[in-house]
């Protein structure tokens, strides 16, 4: 199974690139901060990140998808000097395996009990000097590999250097 991650777009076109550079994924998730209509994407399923507040979109969600149970968020409301362990024990007491989040524009991929915890990063903008990112998580056999794509290996029609073509008011 395949499936592709991505957070804080924050408004750019880039979802519709993604899919296209990764027709084969089973799922689409992103973590939150899309500043845009989730209407607008209907191949991705979105929670609500901390600049979502005029959109309709949950805050978490669990996702049961070909025997792997996912904990999906932003990850904004957990406390800053703890946030990764709080996420991991949430998708712990949802009984997920997996659990994505965003918010912090850092790509992230580590084990923390019983939960593999991973931040696509931003695939508008990182704030730790490396190139925006998206993931790509591969499944199979219980096993979980995954893979960061970096802006500087995108095809050269990214839309990651376009600028923001809405608003929330439009």
């Amino acid at each position: 199974m395949k499936i592709v991650a991505a957070s804080d777009s924050h408004g750019r076109d880039i979802l519709d690139d993604i899919v296209r550079w990764e027709p084969d994924a089973d799922l689409y998730l992103h973590c939150g901060d899309l500043e845009d209509d989730p209407r607008r994407y209907p191949q991705w399923l979105f929670v609500k990140g901390n600049n979502d507040w005029m959109y309709d979109m949950p805050l978490t969600r669990g996702i049961p998808f070909q025997g792997l149970h996912i904990y999906l968020c932003h990850g904004h409301t957990f406390p800053y000097s703890c946030r990764q362990q709080a996420i991991a024990r949430e998708a712990e007491e949802e009984h997920c395996t997996l659990a994505l989040y965003g918010h912090t524009h850092v790509h992230d991929d580590r084990q923390i009990g019983s939960v593999r915890l991973v931040n696509p990063g931003s695939c508008w903008m990182s704030r730790d000097g490396r190139p925006a990112s998206y993931a790509v998580i591969t499944a199979e056999d219980g096993d979980i590999s995954v893979k960061f794509k970096y802006e500087d290996q995108w095809p050269k029609d990214s839309g990651a250097d376009r600028k923001k073509k809405r608003w929330f008011w439009q």
